[in-house]
């Protein structure tokens, strides 16, 4: 009889399957986790590079402009920062899209830039004459890539406008140097009327043209100079702070005239920086980051609420009002705030917050912050592709160019990258 051995099979035991399982389930979500964190810090990187080219080409510029501007010392203003929205600057622009008064200052000033109009428009090019220009500044939400109008392509970004200097001499110059006592002028007054200048960009051939500068009217088809998208340099910037460093132009001590009122050297430098006051003169309760300071000079006495030591008083975000400044005896009695909320005209050696009077009106009180210009520090907030994406999403959806302000909010804090540059002023000692 045949002897039948059982025949043997080869294989896997459940146990050996369920255990080369979890191994190659461990391995996969291993693989799977580095790919993810290798795209996520690619996007992360490619985000960061976008938000940095944007961030320099509008500190470089700004630089190359604080660091040439002309300030010069004949008693006159020569360069001026006007908030959107302020009911006391006449003709002054509302506030664009979700933007907040304090992130989007219309910066106006006269420099010397390396990348100034060089010649003529036209065919027969000539060299333009002199290197003072004027130059503004303001974050504008326009489509630079599309036809105006095009809802879903409207972005925030940085507009540059450079006049030529024959154009400066011959218009903007003259209504700064035109200013008297009683007749103040500053930059507001050239930017905001119709204006000749050199347009390199015309068609079909480059040519002088005339179009008012700054207007208010923000959903023109034909806009204003300044929001041509032909001086667009920085796209989806949502913000643009700046804070003014200035030294004491006043002796820390005398025994007669005007001082100093804390005493500080000259090489002490102190912000002078805008916060959400609005154009409330007499109360703090707008106040937005920041803070507020006073102060206070006289000879007797030691109470906080009454002006009679020198102090620096700081206030929160709360209500607070504001004593009216007032001369009294030989040192001024209360010195003007800060900080600027509708306005600042920057003097060589002094400057005007707001609506202060731009002429002394007693001898023994500053109507004016008592500081020469050093250094202006800036900063700008850009969105990352992915954040200016889903911005321009939720406009198109609103069919508008505001969102609800808690989403532009949200979008800013997930995808905001902020870029700040100190720029030294050199043209006024800096």
């Amino acid at each position: 009889m045949k002897n039948l051995a059982p025949r043997l099979r080869a294989g896997f035991t459940l146990l050996e399957i369920m255990v080369s399982t979890a191994i190659m389930v461990v391995i996969v979500l291993v693989v799977v986790t580095i790919a993810a964190d290798t795209f996520r810090v690619y996007d992360r990187a490619v985000a960061d590079l976008s938000t940095q080219s944007e961030a320099r080409g509008v500190l470089d510029a700004m630089e190359n402009d604080f660091s040439t501007a002309v300030l010069r010392s004949d008693g006159r203003c020569w360069m001026e920062v006007v908030v959107p929205g302020s009911a006391s600057v006449p003709g002054a622009p509302g506030l664009v899209g979700n933007l907040q008064a304090t992130d989007h200052p219309i910066v106006m000033l006269f420099a010397s830039p390396l990348d100034r109009p060089r010649w003529t428009p036209g065919a027969g090019r000539v060299a333009l004459k002199g290197d003072v220009c004027a130059v503004a500044y303001r974050i504008g939400q326009r489509s630079p890539f599309d036809a105006p109008g095009e809802k879903i392509q409207q972005v925030y970004g940085v507009y540059r406008t450079i006049i030529d200097a024959e154009n400066t001499f011959n218009e903007a110059l003259p209504v700064i140097q035109s200013s008297t006592t009683a007749n103040p002028k500053s930059p507001w007054d050239y930017w905001s009327a119709s204006r000749r200048f050199a347009n390199y960009s015309r068609i079909p051939t480059p040519s002088w043209e005339n179009r008012v500068l700054i207007d208010a009217n923000l959903s023109s088809a034909t806009p204003c100079w300044t929001m041509d998208e032909n001086n667009f340099i920085g796209s989806n910037v949502v913000a643009m702070n700046l804070v003014f460093w200035g030294a004491s132009s006043l002796p820390a001590t005398a025994t007669t005239g005007l001082r100093d009122p804390l005493g500080r050297q000259s090489q002490f430098l102190r912000p002078v920086a805008l916060a959400g006051r609005g154009d409330d003169k007499t109360s703090l309760t707008s106040a937005v980051g920041g803070y507020a300071a006073m102060f206070e000079s006289t000879t007797t006495g030691a109470s906080a609420t009454t002006p009679s030591h020198v102090a620096l008083r700081f206030a929160a975000d709360g209500a607070l009002t504001v004593p009216q400044p007032s001369p009294s005896g030989t040192f001024p009695n209360i010195q003007p705030f800060d900080y600027y909320g509708t306005r600042l005209r920057v003097f060589a050696d002094r400057m005007y917050p707001d609506a202060l009077p731009l002429q002394q009106t007693s001898p023994n009180w500053l109507p004016y912050l008592p500081y020469s210009l050093r250094a202006v520090e800036v900063s700008v907030v850009v969105l990352t592709p992915e954040g200016s994406k889903e911005l321009r999403g939720l406009q198109s959806l609103n069919d508008n160019q505001k969102i609800p302000d808690n989403d532009f909010k949200r979008i800013v804090f997930q995808h905001g990258r902020t870029y700040t540059r100190y720029i030294r002023v050199l043209g006024n000692g800096g």
